[in-house]
């Protein structure tokens, strides 16, 4: 027979333990017991009793009532307090059958008794029932214990209710959590649901229970502590065990975390994490539910597309952490422009009007629907752009964001998602092209543009990688001597099928595209490659080649190492190379852009700050960059004789610049008038189409042997 797992599993057969102060009743009994295979353990007093079964509980105890010192009773009693002692089967033997002792003895916690003398022929019999009887009894006690614990673990309770006489019984290991108790009724099955939904819950169950069918409902409970909990009730009718009553029999389970653990598992698949705004999933499914609303009522949806100007700077310079509180912000301000309820679907089944989304990175989505005049969207887009412009707070520093907008109309511009959300692209690419913070609608032609650059984009590719890319050469000369002082070094795409293409038509794209970096890199080794040819044939000795530096986000610990590792490569000494960068360049990353500068210049690299007079403007940069020179932008040079105060703001700037012990160089000078009026003002050199275009390498080259060298 099976050990009752509370008992020791060391032994295989059943312990009994018989206390009786007669040894010679504890003998017949011993005898009587292991002729039928069980394992005696004997006790002449209860007090020995008691000292055995803790120290070994048996599986049975044979106690007699009638002993010296501590009686039967006062033993069963002792006994039942011992661990594991309230279920182990104990028999009273007594010679007394009066109704007294027999009831004395069950109130004592006695399992059964037997009367003496007792028939030892059938003793092993009765002791093996009695040992299976409370093996069953054990085993069903644990078996409870263990549905109690699941029950707890799961936070589940088991309700049954006889549809035919309404007598209800629950079973629950803790009923506090579910707002009942161990006497609760069926009614207060539904006493602590919120009152929105209580009959509405009742009434579910009940119909059920009347058609029997099965159920499954859930609601919000209120405990008498005051918190909510979210109670899934399922079940169904059944027939008792003879078939004469009805009983819905139901599980009720606390399954609030569960609930929590879906609302984050939908949230993640469904919204933005930094910003809290649907994402683009959640776009797409609220696409679905309009569009059939939209095509029944013939009205129109619109799809703006949102992305913030230049917010890698943002990034770059001020750290990613900043760069999401700005997302953030973006988020709340967007949220403001519309209705709370219009924007944040909080169940997937909510329905919305407008949606906003974020689809990633710096990019917002806004679906907009019944749509009927198309200045309405035109509104709302002026209003974001508004609204975003609007100056922030970022680490002790005021920073104004822009952003570019393109809009798409349903059913002009595409019948799809796809397509629709594609021409918004499109014509936001378009705003940043019409300068930034704007907004421009969709508008085929606009497609033809993107295909174009699309294009240029692998065009610009192959030009990279098939060496189309070329230098030209614009020279510089003193201004007093006419001297020879130095060679811009001015990119060009030698394109097999359009021919020669200028700058201005491929590096603003290629700025946009990334490419830019790859020409830098490009220029810079071509450029130096060239000077050092020119200065080993003693061509360029007291010359520089100036390579301008384009584009956005440059890294400028990376820039100054191809820098050197050119300068390595090719054996041109640092004298010969003149970097130049306007100031937006410079102003991305100041305190980068200073530490790289200040290792070129101490190399002996010269610094120019180009196009000065453009961007930022600031004189306070002469004295923060570690500058040699100073290249006045065309535009002054154009006003000099154009304009009234021309000739002495230009005075002035030349006169800061040698101030700072800057060598100024002018840009743009095409006429007589111009280079005799920058002489009278001290400008060092010049450069323009007065004194020399930029011309090929072959070109230049011949004028180095022929006219430049001339003294």
């Amino acid at each position: 027979m099976p050990v009752p797992a509370e008992h020791s599993t060391h032994q295989s057969t059943p312990l009994v333990l018989v206390v009786d102060d007669d040894p010679a009743i504890r003998l017949q009994i011993r005898f009587a017991l292991e002729n039928t295979g069980l394992a005696i353990a004997e006790a002449g007093s209860g007090e020995e009793a008691l000292a055995l079964f803790r120290e070994n509980p048996p599986d049975l105890v044979m106690l007699d009532v009638v002993m010296t010192g501590m009686d039967g009773f006062s033993t069963c009693w002792t006994l039942r307090t011992l661990p594991g002692g309230s279920h182990t089967p104990v028999v009273m033997i007594t010679g007394m059958e009066e109704p007294e002792t027999i009831v004395k003895a069950f109130e004592a916690g006695a399992t059964d008794f037997i009367s003496k003398p007792i028939n030892l022929l059938v003793l092993g019999y009765r002791v093996k029932y009695w040992l299976r009887s409370g093996f069953i009894l054990n085993e069903l006690r644990i078996n409870q214990q263990r549905l109690f614990k699941a029950q707890e673990l799961a936070s589940m309770a088991h309700w049954e209710r006889d549809l035919d006489d309404n007598r209800f019984q629950l079973t629950c290991p803790l009923p506090g959590d579910f707002g009942l108790s161990t006497s609760s009724t069926y009614d207060d099955l539904f006493a602590r649901i919120n009152p929105a939904e209580q009959e509405t819950v009742r009434q579910h169950i009940d119909t059920a229970c009347s058609q029997e069918q099965a159920f499954s409902v859930q609601y919000q409970i209120t405990l008498t502590g005051g918190g909510e909990r979210t109670i899934l009730n399922q079940g169904e009718v059944v027939w008792d065990s003879a078939h004469q009553h009805r009983l819905a029999v139901g599980i009720i389970q606390d399954i609030t975390a569960l609930k929590r653990a879906e609302d984050r598992i939908r949230y993640l698949a469904f919204y933005d994490n930094l910003t809290g705004l649907p994402n683009r999933s959640l776009f797409r499914e609220h696409w679905n539910k309009l569009l059939p609303l939209a095509r029944r009522h013939n009205t129109r949806l619109a799809v703006l597309f949102i992305d913030l100007d230049h917010f890698k700077q943002i990034n770059d310079t001020l750290g990613h952490s900043s760069g999401d509180k700005v997302l953030v912000i973006v988020g709340e301000r967007l949220k403001m422009l519309f209705r709370q309820s219009d924007i944040v679907a909080h169940n997937r089944e909510d329905q919305v009007s407008s949606l906003i989304s974020r689809v990633g990175g710096d990019e917002f989505t806004v679906l907009v629907s019944d749509i009927t005049n198309p200045n309405h969207v035109a509104n709302l887009a002026e209003r974001i752009i508004a609204a975003l412009r609007e100056p922030l707070q970022l680490d002790e520093q005021s920073v104004v964001l822009t952003a570019s907008i393109g809009i798409s109309v349903y059913p002009e511009d595409g019948d799809n998602i796809d397509t629709l959300l594609k021409n918004a692209d499109t014509a936001m690419y378009e705003a940043k092209i019409q300068g930034r913070d704007n907004y421009q609608f969709f508008q085929t032609a606009m497609n033809e543009a993107a295909v174009a650059r699309f294009q240029l984009s692998n065009r610009l590719r192959n030009a990279l990688d098939n060496r189309q890319l070329i230098l030209y050469y614009q020279p510089q000369f003193a201004t007093t001597s006419g001297r020879l002082t130095g060679v811009e070094a001015l990119i060009r795409w030698q394109d097999p099928e359009f021919g020669l293409i200028p700058p201005n038509q491929f590096l603003p794209f290629a700025e946009e595209n990334g490419f830019i970096h790859q020409i830098n890199d490009w220029v810079i080794r071509e450029a130096c490659t060239q000077a050092q040819k020119w200065v080993s044939a003693g061509l360029f000795e007291d010359s520089r080649i100036s390579v301008n530096i384009s584009g956005q986000n440059i890294n400028f610990k990376r820039l100054g190492e191809t820098i050197f590792e050119v300068l390595k490569d090719t054996g041109l000494n640092p004298y010969h190379l003149e970097i130049e960068l306007t100031e937006r360049v410079m102003m991305e990353k100041p305190d980068e852009v200073c530490h790289t500068l200040s290792l070129l210049k101490q190399a002996g690299v010269s610094i120019a700050i180009d196009d000065f007079g453009t961007g930022y403007s600031a004189l306070s940069h002469l004295q923060l960059f570690p500058l040699n020179t100073l290249k006045i932008d065309k535009s002054f040079i154009d006003n000099l004789q154009t304009t009234a105060n021309g000739h002495a703001l230009l005075q002035s700037i030349i006169g800061i610049a040698k101030s700072f012990n800057l060598r100024v160089v002018a840009e743009g000078v095409e006429t007589d008038d111009q280079r005799l009026a920058l002489d009278g003002m001290a400008c060092d050199e010049l450069q323009g189409y007065l004194l020399g275009r930029p011309m090929p390498r072959e070109l230049f080259e011949q004028r180095l042997l022929t006219d430049y060298n001339q003294t």
